[in-house]
């Protein structure tokens, strides 16, 4: 099968060069109208894609490469579909845009993009790459994180105990970067695997609360240079870095003492 991280990755490509090129022919908001049209694009482009990837990975079994490529074009276009049927004021405004990332390959990002990481929260800068920014009729803003597996953020999260972090973050991002009233960011599952599910966390006194909340305790453990391995139960199951701690991390923290994981604590009781 396709793992999730060549997924993902083809299906932002996909996305930010079907909306770029919308967005220059004038066709966004998309309508029904126009959603022939807008599908045509998606597969010239995952078609263009997946052939650069395939040459690239050379993968063992074809027909499963195939299969994993039609099932991308399948979520693709049922989300293009749903944008089409979708009249809410939200207009996409820009795509991948990145703040700090200077040192990365950047084919694929907005031309509102800067070098510089975007300072928020006092002492924190980001960096990273905001894959939807939305613009209301109105004039507000709003930040969307593209999200291809299982929704697994619930209704009413702000960072989910330091789990979700994206909404809020990348809202306070447009606010600095944009200089325009923001609405809030949120996280799209723009998949089946997702159920084309959309969890918002509106950028208010609350959410900033928390965020500076987050920022405080993780930038605490940085200057005091403890940042210890402490995964709740089933949290290295997909981690990235399983190979280095091993599978029964765990375990082997659930036995050390518990009075220096306070902090830590206090993260993961964060609405």
């Amino acid at each position: 099968m396709i793992d999730p991280l060549t997924r993902g990755s083809l299906f932002h490509h996909v996305q930010f060069n079907v909306l770029t090129a919308l967005r220059d022919a004038e066709l966004l908001p998309l309508k029904a109208s126009t959603l022939e049209q807008a599908i045509a694009m998606v597969d010239d482009v995952l078609d263009r894609a997946a052939f650069e990837y395939r040459d690239e990975l050379a993968p063992a079994i074809p027909r499963v490469w195939e299969d994993g490529i039609d099932s991308i074009r399948a979520d693709l276009r049922e989300w293009l579909r749903r944008a089409s049927e979708v009249d809410d004021g939200w207009i996409p405004y820009k795509f991948e845009l990145a703040f700090g990332l200077a040192d990365r390959d950047r084919k694929d990002e907005d031309p509102a993009s800067v070098d510089d990481p975007i300072p928020v929260m006092g002492k924190l800068k980001l960096r990273g790459s905001i894959d939807l920014v939305e613009r209301h009729t109105s004039g507000k803003i709003r930040a969307t994180d593209h999200k291809t597996g299982k929704a697994r953020a619930q209704e009413g999260v702000v960072v989910g105990g330091g789990q979700y972090l994206q909404p809020v973050l990348y809202a306070l991002a447009c606010e600095t970067l944009l200089g325009a009233p923001v609405e809030g960011g949120r996280l799209y599952y723009c998949t089946n695997t997702g159920g084309f599910s959309s969890v918002e966390v509106p950028l208010n006194d609350f959410s900033r609360g928390t965020a500076a909340n987050v920022v405080e305790i993780i930038g605490g453990a940085i200057e005091e240079g403890f940042l210890p391995a402490s995964p709740e139960k089933a949290g290295c199951d997909w981690c990235d870095y399983r190979a280095v701690c091993g599978p029964m991390e765990y375990i082997r923290t659930a036995r050390k003492p518990g009075d220096r994981l306070v902090q830590l604590k206090t993260l993961r009781e964060l609405l």
